[in-house]
């Protein structure tokens, strides 16, 4: 059984000595940070993991899973998806991180996935019309003291736009994915308790089972904010960190791929009013980090910070802006100016990049996709330089949707291959090595994990290039800084 707890724990393993926080955890302000540990669902923690499927197959399936989540993004910004070779083979929810969360009051636990590509927090609720299968029992309104309804007046029905319906009394919304999968029902909220796991890995193994089960020591409210439309939160010891008056949705129709592995619901992360830290605001000083651990280290997790502790700072750190889109706020757009191979920038033609009125184009930072995804014109001539510099001998016919793959010795001992540099604006580089470029696919072969959309945008840079690199989120100054880090090490402050 698990406890949730507020962390006070410090947390410079993240970075040390490549960067520093630039202000410590104020023990004096508790409510000012939080923690969540998150969990990849190819991780032996994961109630998603198929155990019976090699490190080769998950990785094939989390290549494809990139595919049904550029299909996603096609379908927000222009309205359809562009079929291609990369269409995708497998059904795919629409990211790859999860986090544990209680919801209502008392709490009930559920695994949700979090995501930077979505605003919308929802999870399945009762009475359910049209419901797909999940491990943990649906959530019950009427089994929380702290469940509300929202009406069509309240802002944040307002800001659904397109996706809601104002029939009678209370705000119903719809939303739809690219992969086919959908979620409506009522927009509410509720009180949301986020789990940071703590202690020993082991304890970490208990808690992440495949029917999970844990109590939540909850503080009972005076005001349980019956009639508040705004999220607060609050950290105490013993109970984690709890989000009062959270938006949601409360869904009573979902379809599609959701829930195949054992997910309730989502997270959403994204820049749009309805997210999480958008409804969090100036009380988490409108920031939020994450730092993914390598995926290679099995045994590590991942963690996501909001407030102070998401602040980064230090010689190594890069800052570069980001790009805003009224018409398309949910997303985090990024001025990619060119690439580099083994310090030789490509030259790719001004504006390849660019977002246009149409929705074209631009270039997406995403926690939930794993490949990184370019246009053609910049894909060939990045091969052109890995031709001209790498002397391992090149796969024929590389398993889609791989555009190079290697013949190598053995992965674990390779020397010879190039870094690779994307320079975004503000001469802000991020420079990658091997180790975040290719994935050993088998002992003996290697993948590039970046490939080609053809011409149809957008593009993405995906999180197997964000692989133990600290990434903070300034919402309010609209800044991305990233700097170079031990995701792994966090596990002392972490579990």
């Amino acid at each position: 059984m698990a406890t949730l707890m507020a962390l006070s724990l410090p947390v410079l393993l993240l970075c040390l000595p490549l960067c520093s926080f630039s202000r410590p955890l104020s023990h004096s302000s508790p409510s000012s940070s939080f923690k969540i540990a998150l969990i990849h669902r190819d991780s032996p923690y994961s109630p998603m993991r198929d155990p019976s499927a090699s490190a080769s197959d998950l990785f094939r399936l989390s290549a494809q899973r990139s595919l049904s989540r550029l299909q996603h993004f096609q379908s927000v910004l222009t309205g359809k998806s562009s079929p291609s070779k990369l269409s995708s083979e497998v059904k795919a929810g629409p990211s790859e991180y999860l986090m544990r969360v209680g919801i209502g009051t008392p709490a009930e636990p559920y695994w949700l996935i979090a995501d930077t590509g979505s605003d919308l927090t929802w999870t399945q609720c009762l009475p359910c019309s049209n419901c797909f299968e999940q491990k943990a029992p649906i959530f019950d309104p009427k089994s929380s003291s702290t469940y509300l309804s929202l009406n069509c007046s309240s802002t944040l029905c307002q800001n659904l736009k397109n996706n809601r319906e104002c029939g009678g009394s209370s705000c119903q919304y719809d939303y739809h994915y690219g992969d086919t999968s959908a979620t409506s029902g009522k927009l509410s909220t509720e009180t949301f308790t986020f789990e940071t796991p703590q202690s020993t890995l082991t304890s970490l193994k208990a808690i992440v089972s495949v029917n999970p089960s844990f109590s939540l020591t909850t503080t009972p409210s005076s005001d349980p904010i019956k009639t508040s439309t705004s999220a607060t939160f609050s950290t105490d010891p013993g109970t984690g960190a709890k989000i009062n008056g959270l938006g949601f949705g409360c869904g009573s129709s979902n379809t599609g791929s959701f829930g195949t592995n054992g997910e309730a619901g989502l997270v959403g992360l994204g820049g749009g009013p309805l997210s999480l830290n958008s409804q969090l605001g100036s009380s988490i000083s409108n920031k939020f980090s994450y730092c993914l651990a390598s995926r290679h280290d099995t045994n590590a997790t991942s963690v996501l910070n909001f407030g102070e502790n998401a602040d980064i700072s230090g010689l190594n750190v890069s800052s570069t802006p980001i790009i805003n889109s009224e018409q398309f706020p949910t997303f985090y757009f990024l001025d990619l100016t060119d690439i580099s191979v083994d310090k030789q920038r490509l030259g790719i033609p001004p504006g390849t990049f660019d977002l246009t009125e149409t929705g074209d184009g631009g270039f997406i930072i995403d926690s939930g996709t794993t490949l990184t995804l370019l246009p053609a014109v910049a894909v060939e001539l990045l091969l052109d330089k890995f031709n001209d510099i790498v002397d391992f001998p090149s796969i024929r016919n590389p398993p889609s949707p791989f555009e190079k793959c290697y013949k190598v010795a053995d992965y674990r001992k390779i020397t010879g291959l190039p870094d690779i540099t994307f320079h975004f604006s503000d001469d802000a580089d991020w420079n990658l090595e091997p180790s975040n470029l290719f994935y050993p696919l088998q002992e003996d072969v290697i993948c590039l994990a970046i490939v080609t959309t053809g011409d149809a945008g957008p593009f993405i840079f995906g999180n197997w290039q964000q692989q133990n690199m600290v990434v903070e989120y300034d919402l309010g100054e609209n800044r991305l800084s990233f700097a170079p880090a031990h995701c792994s090490q966090l596990q002392g402050a972490m579990i």
